[in-house]
């Protein structure tokens, strides 16, 4: 698992770009050729939103389907807080976030301003350092207001992205099993919306969230899903009956991710920080296990 997570973790770190995202496919692609494992993608395209899901194995007639993420999230001005379960409150915390992107940008603009109309009282050598400090402030705040890619994303998803890479190692390629990496889910649900449409109805999809750290493991599940294979002794047990999360595009969806309890909700802590960057190695073994065991019993 170390290899994987230095090759998606480390060596392509940053998927957030077009292009970053087609060299990392274009790894993942080599690695299936060698194993044996067919692929294809899935696209959709628009003015705004350019969407790449990779499907690798028989997606049509798979019984189980194990997805996630591959795409990176970008860099965050405030500490982040991300909600598997609870897309309402991702969506408040990303609305914090902009909002003070936003305030910070505009009083660096205001600084750089308020530093040119000074000019005229100045002298030569303060005209020349109010000058060099309205070019930093408007800068600064240029940089405030343009998105980039996180330097680091263990959590988002790099580790489930490593335990994919695993299973396309050790797993049948003739398996009645499919693996699909998916686009554009740090912002949106739009990757699992156009897996949804090519996802035969009965499929068990497993969907593979943040996993690097946290203290406790949830398994969020449609009612009905018989996870008690999946489940350790301390992981929590979350029954949907008719969730508004990721698993509502899924029949007999499994969800699996990682983080802590505060107030109430399940929540991962430091992603889109440069805090983003430790790893629970064995449990990440011990879900790779479970998913292996998973696809064997089909």
């Amino acid at each position: 698992m170390k290899d994987e997570m230095m090759l998606v973790g480390v060596t392509l770190a940053r998927r957030y770009t077009r292009k970053q995202k087609e060299i990392f496919l274009a790894e993942v692609c080599r690695q299936c050729r060698e194993t044996g494992w067919k692929t294809e993608f899935q696209t959709r395209h628009s003015r705004m939103l350019h969407v790449c899901n990779l499907v690798i194995g028989d997606l049509a007639h798979a019984k189980t389907v194990i997805a996630c993420a591959y795409d990176t999230p970008a860099s965050a001005q405030l500490p982040i807080r991300y909600y598997p379960l609870n897309p309402r409150k991702n969506t408040q915390a990303e609305g914090w976030n902009l909002a003070w992107e936003w305030i910070l940008g505009a009083a660096c603009f205001l600084i750089a301003a308020g530093t040119v109309y000074t000019l005229r009282w100045l002298s030569l050598a303060m005209k020349i350092a109010a000058v060099l400090v309205a070019v930093l402030a408007a800068l600064l705040g240029v940089s405030l207001l343009h998105s980039r890619g996180n330097r680091v994303n263990f959590n988002r998803n790099s580790a489930s992205v490593a335990l994919i890479l695993r299973l396309i190692q050790e797993c049948d390629p003739n398996s009645s099993t499919a693996l699909v990496l998916v686009d554009q889910c740090c912002n949106s649900y739009e990757g699992l919306k156009l897996l949804k449409e090519a996802c035969p109805s009965r499929a068990e999809v497993i969907l593979l969230d943040c996993l690097a750290q946290g203290e406790k493991v949830v398994c969020a599940h449609r009612k009905g899903v018989d996870v008690s294979d999946l489940l350790e002794e301390d992981w929590i047990n979350k029954e949907y009956e008719d969730p508004d999360n990721g698993l509502r595009f899924f029949e007999r969806g499994v969800l699996l991710a990682s983080g802590a309890i505060e107030k109430h909700q399940f929540v991962v802590r430091h992603t889109r920080s440069k805090r983003d960057c430790h790893v629970d190695i064995p449990r990440l073994e011990r879900i790779l296990e479970k998913l292996k065991g998973r696809i064997k019993a089909e």
